[in-house]
């Protein structure tokens, strides 16, 4: 089978893509709104993408059809960034939470088998993400949570926002860590380099920062059942095993002991997914360091060109176990989705 061949084939797999993104208007309108009010800096240009934000709110124009040409024929669908983590204050929050999660619920109900979704939570009120988590998933049939990194910039490793661990260990659903800016003291180290915010590098190493410290917290000690999901083939956390195991026995200790190796938690607490636009080598890396059942596929549509998305993963050398393993096995074990 010659190249053009095995591509034609693999494009018949079924996939199903976790890190799917829509917005309606309020959503948006948050975006702007939240950078006007934290006065962040942009760190994308949006003429770069200027495709991808009318494509948000479209399901029947552009998205069905790209899924259908492409073999995707699942998105499990979650709000992007700021999410319900940009509103100024928990009630609205809370609010708003409960408001987008039942459209979204919608928008599932509306396209039978082709969406899922992934809850966006009031992170504001700890208790009532909590809360709002076990409405999204036993009434809802949310698959899990996807919260926008930190929540003005304090982190999911602190205390408050344990009981959020500890409903999702309990409903057995998985929280997915989603990019979001760094503080504005950790974007200092970026100063008069701003091609090195955003995608290029800060928000990979804000989240997998994010990602050590609530291991490093220990909430996968007191919630071994808890799962964590990184996206773009795991914010460089795989590829830095060795790294990460030698220089916590190095490394100056706050008295809090952790049972395993920091490894160790990579391997059985995180999986992780191919959002983004990756080379072959990488995504290979990925499977030999987490294990070819720890890898899911992923595109982060609409801000990824979904062709090249595509190719990557579909140039990637792997055995048709493995690829029917990633691009969607892993997926409907993980997610407790139906098997068609």
């Amino acid at each position: 089978m010659d190249i053009n061949e095995r591509q034609s084939a693999v494009k018949r797999t079924k996939k199903i893509a976790l890190e799917e993104h829509w917005a309606n208007q309020e959503l948006n309108d948050l975006r702007t709104e939240w950078g006007k009010r934290t006065k962040y800096p942009i760190t994308v240009d949006p003429k770069a993408i200027g495709y991808s934000f009318p494509r948000t709110p479209d399901f029947e124009k552009f998205r069905l059809p790209f899924m259908d040409e492409f073999g995707i024929a699942v998105q499990v669908i979650s709000t992007g960034s700021p999410g319900i983590q940009g509103y100024a204050d928990a009630p609205t929050a809370v609010v708003k939470a409960r408001k987008i999660n039942d459209a979204q619920a919608e928008i599932i109900r509306k396209y039978p088998g082709r969406f899922a979704g992934f809850a966006g939570l009031p992170t504001q009120d700890p208790k009532a993400a909590a809360d709002e988590l076990e409405r999204a998933v036993k009434q809802l049939g949310f698959k899990g949570a996807m919260i926008q990194g930190s929540t003005g910039w304090e982190y999911l490793d602190e205390s408050k926002y344990w009981v959020i661990w500890e409903r999702a260990a309990a409903l057995e659903v998985p929280i997915y860590l989603h990019v979001q800016e760094p503080s504005f003291d950790s974007a200092k180290v970026y100063a008069g380099h701003p091609e090195l915010t955003g995608a290029t590098w800060a928000w990979g190493v804000e989240t997998g920062t994010h990602a050590l410290r609530i291991i490093n917290a220990g909430v996968f000690d007191a919630f071994p059942k808890a799962t964590l999901i990184l996206g773009h083939l795991g914010e460089s956390l795989p590829y830095l095993f060795g790294r990460l195991d030698e220089g916590y026995v190095m490394a100056a200790k706050s008295g809090r002991k952790l049972q395993k190796r920091l490894s160790e938690y990579i391997r059985s607490n995180i999986i992780v997914t191919t959002s983004g636009l990756y080379r072959p080598e990488a995504l290979l890396c990925a499977i030999a360091a987490m294990g070819e059942d720890r890898v899911l596929y992923s595109m982060d549509y609409p801000f990824v060109h979904p062709k090249a998305s595509i190719d990557c993963f579909e140039n990637t050398p792997m055995s048709d176990e493995v690829r029917e393993k990633i691009a969607h096995l892993n997926a409907e074990r993980w997610l407790s989705l139906p098997r068609t």
